[in-house]
């Protein structure tokens, strides 16, 4: 008998992980080589979901462009806005930039950098088994997205950010009120159902040691974010920015954490604490945050020229001269960026955004050799991949 197991071969069987997997979204396959449950080879391939949106942008103002970035991230879409706004507004310096509009753009940013932890972390946990703490993450998302509604109209594609204003009409003293009641409720749920599984021991063994990357490999890349950090790489946009730095940031106490040995679980931790210091930061500029006076929060329509006045503000912006622009930001994936050049008119000539999952996406051929398949699904699940973003 054993001298038959010897003669015997395994065989290398293909196993396409997605597009029918729930964790491809139904746009993402890849083809695993697959000796036992051992991955010989990942072969992935995207691009099911292209639409075409910086093309979209060159025919269209800076305004009308605002939506298309929302369909890109559709986790943490707010990020896609201001990298594209603040790209506009370096051509002016800022200088039409009120410091309230930017401590509002600070607060959404904070938010959504919370949405899109909690998704995540809850995705790692569902694949390892704990269907927990993906309901507590789903209950606190809905409470942001709540919020989101009340100011734009909108639970994720809120096209909130405009070009040196924000557009909301409900920053009144009652939404001051419920987002202190919401960081308050938050930061409790969140610490009973995440940092509790910091100390777990079956998720530390799960988790410890699986999808490791080197400083080396992240600096090939070009990998920054969360997963950056978790390897030891300190580097954090809303901190070392100098060219196009956050207004606001400078004058906020948080901290940048770093992993040392840059598998999940370092991932992990560096989400927990960075979801933590989200909710510090809000909290910060909750106090410094002016609310809307009755006038600016309601918008009346009395005449004809009341609906002229508002069609303009709207749609015309100031006129540039031939230029390009660049700009950055620290989003929950990695950086966000937005290269512009315009023309004279208030049509952008071309348009792109950088996408940090296109990189992050490279990283799944070089660490799927030699892998337990149990393992690839959660380090797949730990790099945040949504397809969107790379299928522009």
């Amino acid at each position: 008998m054993i001298q038959k197991l010897n003669k015997t071969r395994l065989q290398t069987i293909i196993l396409n992980f997605g597009p029918q997997h729930p964790a491809a979204h139904g746009i993402l396959k890849i083809s695993l080589s697959l000796s036992g449950e051992t991955i010989l080879r990942a072969d992935p391939s995207f691009g099911l979901l292209h639409r075409g949106s910086e093309k979209l942008i060159e025919s269209k103002t800076i305004l009308q462009s605002v939506p298309y970035l929302d369909r890109m991230d559709y986790v943490a879409n707010l990020f896609q806005e201001h990298s594209f706004v603040k790209a506009y507004e370096n051509i002016f310096k800022m200088n039409k930039l009120s410091s309230n509009v930017s401590l509002w753009r600070i607060i959404f940013d904070e938010f959504s950098r919370i949405l899109n932890h909690l998704l995540t972390m809850g995705a790692v946990c569902l694949d390892m088994g704990s269907m927990g703490p993906i309901f507590w993450a789903f209950e606190e998302r809905e409470q942001i997205m709540e919020l989101y509604e009340r100011v734009s109209g909108a639970r994720m594609h809120t096209a909130l950010y405009q070009p040196f204003k924000i557009n909301g009409f409900y920053f009144s003293k009652k939404l001051i009120n419920d987002i202190v009641f919401l960081i308050n409720r938050g930061s409790r749920y969140v610490s009973g159902s995440f940092l509790a599984l910091l100390n777990s021991r079956s998720m530390k063994t799960r988790l410890s040691g699986v999808g490791v990357f080197s400083k080396k490999k992240i600096n090939n890349y070009g990998i920054t974010g969360i997963i950056a950090r978790a390897s030891g790489i300190d580097l954090d946009y809303r901190i070392y920015n100098s060219a196009c730095s956050f207004n606001g940031y400078d004058y906020l106490y948080f901290k940048s954490y770093l992993g040392k040995k840059g598998d999940s679980f370092d991932r992990f931790i560096v989400r927990s604490r960075e979801i933590v210091e989200s909710f510090k930061i809000i909290n910060q500029l909750i106090l410094l945050v002016k609310p809307y006076s009755d006038s600016q929060t309601k918008t009346k329509f009395n005449s004809m020229e009341s609906v002229i006045s508002h069609f303009k503000s709207n749609t015309i912006f100031y006129k540039t001269s031939k230029s390009s622009t660049y700009s950055i930001i620290e989003g929950p994936k990695g950086a966000v960026s937005t290269f512009l050049i315009l023309n004279d008119n208030q049509y952008p000539y071309r348009a792109a955004v950088r996408s940090p999952v296109s990189h992050n996406m490279n990283l799944i051929s070089t660490f799927s050799n030699s892998t337990n398949f149990a393992d690839f699904v959660a380090t797949f699940c730990s790099l945040d991949v949504v397809l969107g973003e790379i299928d522009r």
